[in-house]
């Protein structure tokens, strides 16, 4: 499938194919890029519908044909793919029916089961009440609510922590604005995408035969910790990795565990392991 993809590429070595989620931009991946590009190549686009690639947005399925395609004409086959929240229910998709493209699988607060979608989720999908609420709720994402997330990292003794690990910073307001897009029909249209193809994503996972680490916050609110466990067990010789303290924005609140699950899963393909025994560990907050 060709599209007009927009790809940031930073750092040469070991490919690694970062993917957003919903909304989101390739500089989603910045704080967890620094820790690779020394020794990776890092590949993050903005997928179709966001930023500076120039379609429409498609479905999980049709992102993942389109990275699977970007892929190959970059001569950067195979990745480790790291996906995060929508964007790891692609990774799935990319891993399972692209195996050729994809070395490893890092899924963070990824969807992938039934039970990732919640009745937030089914509403923003309705037709007319999923537009008007999305356009309203990406105002809040992009201006009110990382000045609440400033006001929570004030509370005295840290009493709104998980607070603050579960709002959009600053940052997200360039992801609101959409470069001048109607960022919200992009979302709407992968709300739906998501009701639809929710159940492949899930079917998907007994598919994947590449080494993957499963990550998730304690204090993930949008993608709950159950999710992951789930999808760890679904997936042979998953490692989950449950990390203390943080949210839903793992790539942002701990990018060394996500740099590190990358080596580890990275480490396992060059020795040719397809499984390995699971484990389950649990994190510090690791920050930078």
């Amino acid at each position: 499938m060709a599209t007009d993809l927009f790809v940031v590429e930073r750092g040469r070595g070991p490919s690694v194919l970062a993917v957003h989620g919903q909304p989101g931009l390739a500089s989603d991946w910045d704080a967890v890029g620094s820790l690779l590009v020394d020794d990776h190549s890092l590949l993050a686009p903005d997928r179709p519908g966001y930023g500076r690639s120039g379609a429409d947005a498609v479905g999980m399925a049709a992102n993942a044909e389109v990275l699977a395609g970007a892929l190959v004409e970059r001569g950067a086959a195979p990745s480790t793919v790291v996906g995060h929240s929508y964007g790891g229910g692609i990774a799935v998709l990319l891993a399972a029916r692209h195996p050729e493209v994809v070395s490893g699988l890092v899924l963070v607060g990824s969807v992938g089961r039934a039970d990732s979608v919640n009745a937030v989720d089914h509403v923003l999908a309705l037709p007319w009440a999923g537009e008007a609420l999305a356009a309203a709720g990406l105002v809040a994402f992009g201006r009110v609510l990382p000045r609440l997330r400033g006001l929570a990292g004030h509370a005295p003794g840290g009493r709104l922590a998980w607070l603050e690990a579960s709002l959009p910073d600053r940052r997200f307001a360039e992801v609101a604005s959409g470069f001048g897009r109607q960022i919200w029909r992009s979302f709407v249209f992968e709300q739906r995408a998501l009701m639809r193809e929710i159940g492949d994503v899930e079917a998907a996972l007994s598919q994947v035969r590449v080494p993957t680490v499963v990550i998730t916050g304690t204090w993930d609110v949008v993608v709950p910790s159950s999710v992951a466990t789930s999808m760890a067990a679904a997936i042979a010789g998953a490692e989950l990795v449950t990390v203390s303290r943080t949210g839903h924005f793992v790539p942002r609140d701990a990018p060394r565990v996500v740099a590190d699950a990358v080596r580890r899963v990275e480490a396992r393909a060059t020795a040719g392991e397809e499984t390995h025994r699971r484990t389950s560990d649990e994190v510090d907050d690791a920050g930078t």
